[in-house]
């Protein structure tokens, strides 16, 4: 086991060195020299040899790999092409170091078992939690692109452009905030486009048929269509449109209740279809009307994380997806994927599986050219980030034989990059369901350490890589914040207190698509929310109790249990989980003040705004993967108030 003790060491000492230095070269901008990271970096390495004890001379690997990978990967930097070594060395490492030492632990069989069950879904995530890391740090490994993410500002559509349907599909929407939409689908610049409004299922006549008449007020080219009794949500709906459509339709747009779109939005995108294998094409999800609260700030930082680092990663891949509004797909590749799944929570990324299976290939671009609403308060929150993680999960339940190799698989034109990516998209959140039995065993393990005073014996000595392995994600998150998001440390800081705060509905989600428990289809609320006293209660009522229990054990546990390693890390352990719980009551509090009276926003989120309503970013904001009907708008002072509008963002 020695050995193996010692590449563990010495590869994740190195490791953080690298990310050291990347962050470095990030940060200001000038290139390390290629041959210098190696030797810091095994430097480093000897460095954690000696003060664990181990030979010096072990860290001679390191300055071979280290070079090994700067030759092998000419599309990352140099440093980072060491990290990413030093990374995936130091994973196999520790994990054989892991199940090695489980081998000869001497505890009662019951806590054996369980701590072998906690190992075993460790491994078994592994594979997919490195894809992930690697997702999110593409964006500061590279410094070599093959895709181009920039719109055809030059291009001008003459009068051949295509005709484009603009579709917009709303269900008990307030009328104030789909009137705003159409009107700045108004002004879009563009010469060839029309726009199908479908209102599916809305019973009350007072929402919809003022978007009816308004439809009629701006001409031929706005089409209203009111439907009920449709099944399948969202997809349901644009598949029930799909006769409606203008026979000339060669594109058809998805844009969602509440997003405000840039005029130039079509005469910069469509240009890009004159590609016949070209399916679609995405701009990011962005938002507006955030700026009056810390809440909106923090969510808006949040989301701007997977636009800029996960969504990027996929498109280099050739496995971009639709965020299902801002998208621009062409209609033949609709009808070849065969429509809009009615079964998936994520209608529009599930499209993207299937149009790509189909042999067409996507294009993702960096500017926003749309903004909509984020939800109002952490309960609506919750319910769009469980969409978010329960969608992909029923994806790759459906679509698993796609990727998997011939004689295996189904047959399609998926590449293997695209294989593995949407594989991912969906394996991810099925993985991240194995995780939610973390927490119950470790009470359990903690139960009998008090009970038996059965303490599992952890080498000291390990505590070093695993520290250097977490003090490196810490620092590379915060620098690609800083550097590819633009926040600074206090905008990183929020944006992960909104990221952690929805962490265990993500989980929750995750479990329950894995045992296959249905989920039903919720929309996010777009009505004004009215204030309410204590709403953050029960908007996180879950997480309070969770954390309280989490901060109990972590401060009883070293006062109580015998001290020794496994004491601290389980102490350390509940102690963040305890810090992940806080989160969403922390978020909630935030949001319930940001709801307050002189506080909310009450004119300009249904304004319409012409275009832009602030400077444009090179990548906007979006989730892992950005879905529809994302904000919680409020209604015009003036508009008539809907009996289920106090009520509707409530839980």
């Amino acid at each position: 086991m020695e050995p193996v003790d010692t590449v563990f060491v010495v590869t994740a000492v190195a490791h953080l060195c690298a990310v050291v230095l990347l962050s470095v070269e990030l940060v200001r901008g000038r290139r390390l020299p290629a041959a210098v990271v190696p030797v810091v970096c095994a430097a480093a390495g000897a460095g954690g040899a000696l003060l664990t004890g181990r030979p010096a001379a072990s860290a001679v690997g390191v300055l071979v790999l280290g070079a090994v990978a700067v030759r092998c990967a000419p599309g990352l930097r140099p440093s980072g092409a060491v990290a990413w070594a030093t990374l995936l060395v130091s994973t196999a490492a520790g994990t054989v170091v892991g199940l090695l030492h489980l081998a000869g632990l001497t505890v009662h069989p019951v806590g054996l078992v369980l701590i072998w069950v906690v190992a075993l879904v460790g491994v078994v995530r592994t594979p997919s939690s490195l894809l992930q890391l690697y997702e999110n740090w593409e964006i500061g490994l590279r410094r070599h692109w093959r895709r181009s993410l920039a719109p055809l500002v030059d291009r001008e559509p003459g009068g051949d452009a295509p005709l484009v349907t603009v579709q917009v599909p709303i269900h008990a929407e307030p009328p104030s905030v789909v009137i705003a939409t159409l009107d700045a689908l108004a002004r879009l610049d563009y010469p060839h486009f029309e726009v199908l409004v479908i209102d599916n299922n809305t019973g009350d006549e007072e929402l919809w048929r003022p978007v009816e008449q308004h439809c009629a007020e701006l001409g031929d080219r706005f089409r209203f269509r009111h439907v009920e009794g449709i099944t399948g949500a969202k997809a349901g709906a644009l598949n029930w449109s799909r006769p409606h459509l203008d026979p000339r339709t060669a594109l058809v747009a998805l844009v969602d209740a509440d997003y405000q779109v840039d005029p130039l939005w079509l005469r910069h995108t469509v240009g890009f279809f004159d590609d016949p294998e070209i399916g679609f094409v995405q701009c990011p999800h962005a938002y507006r009307a955030y700026e009056h609260s810390a809440y909106g700030r923090w969510a808006n930082t949040g989301y701007e994380w997977a636009q800029v680092t996960e969504m990027r990663s996929r498109n280099e891949h050739g496995a971009g997806i639709t965020v299902g509004t801002m998208s621009l797909i062409r209609l033949e590749t609709l009808d070849a994927a065969g429509g809009w799944a009615e079964w998936c929570q994520t209608e529009d990324s599930e499209f993207a599986i299937r149009a790509h299976a189909a042999g067409y290939s996507s294009v993702l671009v960096d500017r926003a050219y749309g903004w909509g609403l984020i939800p109002e308060t952490v309960a609506e929150l919750k319910k769009q980030r469980f969409r978010w993680t329960y969608g992909p999960g029923q994806e790759f339940k459906a679509h698993a034989r796609l990727y998997l190799p011939r004689p295996l698989g189904v047959p399609s034109r998926l590449t293997r990059a695209q294989r593995i990516r949407h594989g991912h998209y969906g394996l991810v959140v099925l993985v991240t369901g194995l995780g939610v039995l973390s927490l119950p065993v470790s009470l359990v393990l903690v139960g009998m350490m008090f009970a038996r005073h059965d303490i599992p014996d952890v080498p000291a000595v390990l505590l070093l890589p695993l520290a250097a392995g977490l003090v490196a994600r810490r620092i590379m998150r915060w620098t690609l914040f800083r550097t590819a998001v633009g926040a600074g440390f206090g905008a990183f800081l929020g944006a992960c207190v909104a990221l952690l705060a929805v962490k265990p509905t993500m989980s929750g989600a995750a479990f329950g698509v894995l045992i296959g428990r249905p989920a039903r289809w919720q929309r996010t609320n777009k009505f004004r929310v009215l204030p309410r006293r204590f709403r953050f209660v029960r908007d996180a009522w879950s997480e309070i109790v969770l954390g309280a229990g989490c901060l109990a054990l972590a401060i009883a546990l070293p006062l109580v249990a015998p001290m020794s390693v496994a004491t601290v890390v389980f102490a350390l352990g509940f102690g963040w989980q305890a810090l992940v719980y806080a989160c969403a009551p922390l978020l909630a509090v935030l949001a319930e003040r940001a709801l307050r009276p002189g506080r909310a926003v009450t004119d300009h989120r249904d304004a319409g705004t012409g275009g832009d309503p602030g400077p444009h970013r090179r990548v906007a904001t979006g989730g892992a993967d950005a879905r529809d009907d994302v904000g919680a708008g409020p209604a015009q002072p003036e508009e008539k108030r809907h009996p289920r509008a106090a009520s509707a963002g409530a839980p």
